[in-house]
């Protein structure tokens, strides 16, 4: 009888893990989740959540506490005797400079070139990171603008690949002719400057005026909270609701319920929110800028970031044209339902790993 090899020990280490602060806790969750799936032994050390390392708050930045803490000592990072280490990079991840016994692969989200061109502080960040992204075996970005981002920081195209994440699709619930409630928009997001929350508060009450029946719904938290409040408040028509943060089911819920989400991003690495909103039978208004070009093309309404206006414009066509909106939609469930799954997603990562071992 045939020898039954052991299953490949792969151990992921972010900072964001479950219940998620943002998009790389739902990457990590749903990527774990896909690779278990497979038969793959995977262990996590992760920032907060069931699988929390110990590490002292030195900067109170939680990410770069962890990084620092690993990269003084890698022994909680090689607890178990992984074959491969698979971090979560860029900003918000980690950054490892330490060589490790065994392959280091990278999923790089979005880059501090990509985020903070502009600032000198998270410019020497990406100094960092760029050099960590060098030291590993292989670097998967989650969409070719990511991977462009990350040549011209001098990462060897022989270590780039891209392999988008999975949507999951919950085709039970879905709403394949895209009707949700008449004029319901929806902005849901880290309320932080580079998701743009208080544009999409602008354009939505740019809405409202031109459609009297259109409501805004805006869900999240973050540092622009107080500032996106009153500027609800000051809406006189009372359309704009504050839905504060939701869990997971609330959030695919408002997704289904809306026919529009708007995703005025200053950038993105992938645009999860917007894959989403797309595998719900929402259509899709944002910025065109890196990232969600990538992921929304031709599937929703892209208008130069920035343009406020733009994006009510898109809103009202949307609002107004039904089978313009639901030929959209259509599109998009398709794109999503072809192109976009967990289980290729964790496919792609078990023959890269396996790839990187057999390099040695």
């Amino acid at each position: 009888m045939p020898v039954r090899q052991p299953a490949l020990r792969v151990r992921l280490a972010t900072w964001d893990d479950d219940p998620p602060v943002g998009g790389q806790g739902v990457y990590i969750r749903e990527l774990r989740s896909a690779l278990i799936t497979r038969g793959l032994d995977v262990t996590t050390l992760a920032g907060h959540g069931p699988f929390a390392g110990s590490y002292p708050r030195v900067t109170g930045i939680g990410h770069i506490d962890l990084s620092v803490a690993l990269n003084r000592s890698t022994r909680q990072l090689l607890e178990g005797g992984p074959d491969v280490v698979h971090a979560s990079g860029g900003p918000g991840g980690l950054q490892l400079l330490r060589s490790l016994p065994v392959p280091l692969v990278y999923t790089a989200y979005h880059t501090y070139a990509q985020s903070h061109r502009r600032w000198r502080l998270k410019h020497g960040y990406g100094v960092i990171e760029a050099w960590g992204y060098r030291r590993a075996s292989m670097v998967a970005a989650i969409s070719p603008s990511t991977a462009q981002s990350l040549l011209a920081m001098g990462v060897p195209s022989s270590k780039v690949t891209v392999i988008s994440p999975g949507i999951r699709i919950d085709e039970s619930h879905m709403d394949d002719n895209g009707d949700g409630e008449p004029g319901r928009m929806l902005f849901v997001g880290r309320l932080e400057p580079e998701k743009g929350p208080l544009d999409a508060v602008r354009a939505m009450r740019s809405v409202i005026e031109q459609l009297p029946g259109a409501h805004g719904y805006v869900a999240g938290s973050g540092s622009l909270e107080p500032a996106v409040r009153d500027m609800i408040d000051a809406c006189e028509t009372r359309q704009i609701t504050f839905l504060g943060r939701l869990s997971d089911e609330d959030v695919a819920r408002e997704f289904r319920r809306s026919q529009i989400v708007l995703v005025p991003s200053a950038f993105e690495g992938l645009g999860l929110v917007a894959l989403e909103a797309m595998a719900a039978g929402s259509a899709v208004v944002g910025y065109d800028v890196a990232g969600l070009h990538d992921t929304i093309g031709s599937h929703g309404i892209l208008v130069p970031h920035g343009d406020c206006s733009g994006l009510a414009t898109a809103c009202v066509r949307l609002l107004t044209n039904s089978s313009f909106r639901l030929d959209l939609v259509a599109g998009a469930l398709d794109a999503v339902r072809n192109e976009r799954s967990w289980d290729r997603c964790a496919q792609e990562f078990d023959e890269l790993y396996r790839f990187v071992l057999d390099a040695g």
